[in-house]
């Protein structure tokens, strides 16, 4: 099986990415340039019609966008992977609660941040507007980090798809040096999806070398 991701270096592409690594699966790379707006050509529209990456082309062609789903998929289609916990795992009600926060209160900020003004009218100050935006980042990424455990990976039975949401998104908007200071536990957690055998290179191809 050879699945085809549409996306880009330092992008929520990792996240797919590093899961299809981790489950041992090709995957055949279509580089979507975000500085060129090739997200909104005609081509990639059909594909995903928001015009946002990552997505993910099955082997049966099924498309499937928005990357709290396609992990979700991706560990039904190969729960040897162990991506999310088992459906009868006394964790599973708590792995969904937490990846699903990660990726609709956090991940959906990093976009007001990155561009504040396609949310608001131009006499906006965008400075203060993204300092706003980071301290509310900032606020839910602790409640995680309150959530977290303490052993290197966001669930007490190990590593799951929610590792690498939180490596992902957590290196966006909140500054490192804030992260490893407010948020050790968080910080661990991607220092260590970085060292993982599968995917360490994809994590320097995306986010470069993971500092000490």
């Amino acid at each position: 099986m050879v699945y085809t991701l549409w996306g880009e270096p330092d992008s929520g592409s990792f996240m797919v990415e590093a899961a299809l690594a981790e489950a041992g699966q090709d995957v055949h790379l279509i580089d979507i340039d975000l500085t060129k707006d090739e997200q909104h050509t005609a081509q990639y529209l059909a594909i995903n019609p928001l015009g946002k990456i990552p997505a993910l082309r099955f082997n049966d062609g099924t498309t499937i966008v928005q990357s709290a789903a396609i992990l979700l998929a991706l560990s039904e289609e190969h729960p040897e992977a162990r991506l999310m916990p088992a459906q009868d795992a006394p964790d599973r009600r708590h792995a969904l609660r937490w990846l699903i926060h990660v990726a609709a209160e956090i991940y959906p900020l990093i976009e007001l941040y990155d561009y504040p003004l396609r949310f608001a009218p131009p006499e906006t100050h965008e400075t203060a507007m993204r300092s706003r935006v980071r301290q509310r980042i900032r606020e839910r990424w602790q409640f995680v980090e309150q959530a977290a455990s303490a052993e290197g990976s966001f669930l007490l039975s190990g590593f799951s798809a929610i590792d690498l949401a939180i490596a992902a998104i957590s290196n966006w908007a909140i500054g490192n040096e804030w992260r490893a200071r407010e948020c050790p536990k968080l910080t661990r957690i991607a220092e260590t999806v970085a060292q993982r055998p599968a995917i360490a290179p994809i994590w320097r191809r995306h986010f470069g070398e993971q500092e000490n």
